[in-house]
């Protein structure tokens, strides 16, 4: 029999009351890695006591296979329980038996059709909905499927008392310019930004911060997760592939191998994201950008899962920690909705330029927390350190001194610059640099127009009026 901790039974003793004090459904909140099949199984036990049916419904056949084993291990009365996907629930409601109480693994789903249908089918029935994040790309809310809601400890408080990892978080590059269709990061944009390079980049990152511990890395498309199984393999670290077209034996197989730590890199896209507990697995490389908070969360925190001494290490080499913090930040979850869609308020964050630590505060000293180097005058992995190192280079380059010996090209970009910037009194950059530099060779003329991108005529007749 599970011994549940104190706060897995908190949140079953305020789940019952709510249900007692006559609320139709509950939403139950706690993060990743808290042990929510747990507190699942609890609650089946307790209303399988009463030879009450409880009906658990999940959107994937790995989660059932898990939550069934679950229940075996804490004794739950299984003539009281039927454990299905939401697919199979609703294509036999009119068969099966109606239930006492249902119960919605990952909830965050559960505005899908399929739910909803199910849930309009039995209305009277109470309704349980267990997430790790309550949270929609599209703003929508859960109120008018959850009455109240039930919170468990926070992120730091789980790993302040030893239930969750510590972890630190790396980024050795923050790649930009991803486009989004329909809510999430377009497979083509991505391409387009990762190209081929990111393989290399994923297998020096493992060998820099992670050497010859276990690590789940998630792509964003079965072909780049096989190239990135490839590139390990090449470089002599054990990797492999799977996604949901692998068979099941091959996949159990595969599973069970980086469970025993003969493979090292587990390349996956969306397959390991939910239902699945290696608390050995001590690192995760994230090569796929998301613009789901859900999807960050259950990702970034699969290395997590709690072992006495274990440091988990996370490195992002896609940027989700600017969009959505660390994994530890606080959230104010609400059965409503939210005005802005899929936006999150991430505080502003820094990446050391020479440890690659994430981190919100300097020290003092204007210095790294982890490694001791002092604060750059600005960080080029974020926007705004961008637009100040490019402001910065744009008035370096209109305050140098320009000489007739110097190309047109530089002439120009310093007169580019001095208008940009708004240094002087320039209004027309190519006249500009035509006077200052006076005499010009035909072929310098060509030069100039080619890098402009017009036609040589158009510099031809500045040129010639001015001279």
């Amino acid at each position: 029999m599970f011994k549940l901790y104190d706060y897995q039974q908190k949140i079953v003793d305020e789940t019952r009351e709510k249900l007692r004090q006559g609320n139709k459904g509950v939403l139950i909140v706690s993060p990743p890695g808290s042990g929510k099949s747990v507190i699942i199984g609890e609650i089946a036990r307790l209303t399988a006591l009463k030879r009450k049916l409880v009906l658990f419904t999940v959107h994937r056949q790995e989660l059932v296979d898990q939550i069934k084993n679950t229940f075996n291990k804490m004794g739950v009365n299984q003539d009281y329980t039927v454990v299905m996907t939401v697919g199979r629930v609703k294509n036999r409601l009119d068969k099966l038996d109606k239930p006492d109480l249902i119960i919605v693994d990952e909830s965050q789903h559960s505005r899908a059709k399929t739910y909803i249908d199910i849930l309009n089918y039995w209305q009277d029935v109470p309704r349980l909905g267990f997430s790790g994040s309550p949270w929609r790309m599209n703003g929508q809310g859960f109120d008018d499927i959850y009455e109240t809601m039930v919170e468990g400890p926070n992120v730091s408080w789980l790993i302040d008392n030893h239930k969750l990892s510590p972890f630190t978080y790396y980024a050795p590059q923050t790649l930009e310019g991803f486009k989004k269709r329909n809510g999430e990061y377009d497979k083509k944009s991505v391409d387009e930004v990762l190209g081929n390079k990111i393989f290399g980049d994923a297998v020096s990152s493992y060998q820099t911060y992670t050497p010859n511990i276990r690590a789940i890395l998630y792509a964003h498309s079965i072909e780049y997760s096989e190239n990135y199984a490839k590139e390990f393999n090449r470089a002599g670290i054990v990797a492999a592939h799977v996604d949901g077209e692998t068979p099941k034996n091959e996949r159990n197989r595969i599973m069970q191998a980086f469970r025993d730590g003969e493979i090292k890199v587990l390349c996956n896209v969306d397959l390991v994201s939910e239902g699945f507990d290696v608390p050995a697995c001590e690192a995760v490389i994230m090569c796929r950008p998301t613009a789901s908070l859900v999807l960050y969360l259950q990702q970034s925190m699969r290395c997590m899962r709690y072992l006495p001494g274990k440091q988990a290490i996370i490195i992002d080499h896609v940027g989700n920690y600017v969009r959505f913090g660390l994994p530890d930040d606080e959230h104010k979850w609400s059965l409503t909705g939210r005005n802005s869609k899929g936006k999150v308020d991430a505080p502003d964050i820094h990446t050391c330029q020479y440890c690659y630590q994430v981190f919100y505060e300097w020290t003092a000293d204007n210095r790294c927390p982890y490694c001791g180097e002092l604060k750059p005058e600005a960080d080029p992995r974020t926007p705004e350190g961008k637009k100040k190192i490019e402001q910065a280079k744009m008035i370096e380059i209109a305050n140098r001194k320009v000489e007739k010996s110097d190309s047109l090209i530089s002439i120009y970009e310093h007169f580019k610059a001095k208008k940009t910037m708004n240094i002087g009194n320039v209004h027309r950059p190519i006249n500009a640099a035509i006077r200052e530099k006076g005499v010009c060779s035909s072929a310098e003329l060509n030069e100039f127009a080619r890098y402009l991108g017009v036609k040589k005529n158009y510099v031809f007749r500045i040129y010639a009026h001015k001279y």
